[in-house]
Parts: structure tokens; sequence; C-alpha cells
């Protein structure tokens, strides 16, 4: 069932080792498990079995620290903070668009 969502929370980057490409550090994070014939992708499979908990943008992949709060009207609003982390508060319809979305919207409006 689709419906308005709204979550406040920070993202934490998820340093990747020396030489290691997304597909390798996606891989390493779900315990090096053979990619099931299903997905495209480690990133594909790694969002899939995180949701919620993690998010890979711009390449980099984010740990989710979040809660639910009350929803009314879209928001999409994030704040680069000191150490690295993006802080961010994003409500939205998930009939329309998902958290994966949300968070990218919230990142582009960074400084706006």
């Amino acid at each position: 069932m689709s419906e308005t969502v709204h979550y406040k929370g920070v993202l934490k980057k998820v340093e990747r080792f020396d030489g290691e490409n997304l597909e390798q550090q996606c891989k390493r994070l779900l315990g090096n498990k053979e990619l099931p014939s299903y997905f495209d992708s480690y990133e594909e499979f790694l969002l899939d079995n995180y949701y919620k908990t993690m998010t890979v943008q711009n390449d980099t992949v984010y740990e989710v620290k979040a809660i639910e709060v009350d929803a009314d009207s879209d928001i999409f609003n994030a704040t680069l903070l000191n150490d690295g982390q993006i802080e961010f508060e994003v409500r939205y319809y998930n009939g329309g668009c998902g958290f994966d979305e949300a968070i990218e919207e919230a990142i582009k409006n960074i400084g706006k």
C-alpha cells in the first residue's frame, strides 16, 4: 500500500578499501555472497537487502540512520556536515517516489 512517508536522519559514508570499486564494495558488504540471477549488480542486491539502512548516491555507499516522522507534504532537505556525513529529512508519497530517489533529490537541494 502506498502512503506518504517522512524520514529524518543522517547518511554516514561507508569507507571503501583502497583499489575497491563500488561493485566490489557492495559484494563485500553483502558478505561476499554469490549474486542471484535476478539481480543485475551487487549494488542492486545491496540496496534490496539493506533497504532504508543503506543507500548509494553518486557512486558512494552511505549507512542510513533515520527515524520515521508523521507525514503531511513533500520535503527533500539535506545538509553536508563538517565530518562528511549528510544530515537529511525527506517526506514523500511512496507510491510515486522511492527512498533512494528521495535521498537523491535531497542531496541535489544541498545549498539551495
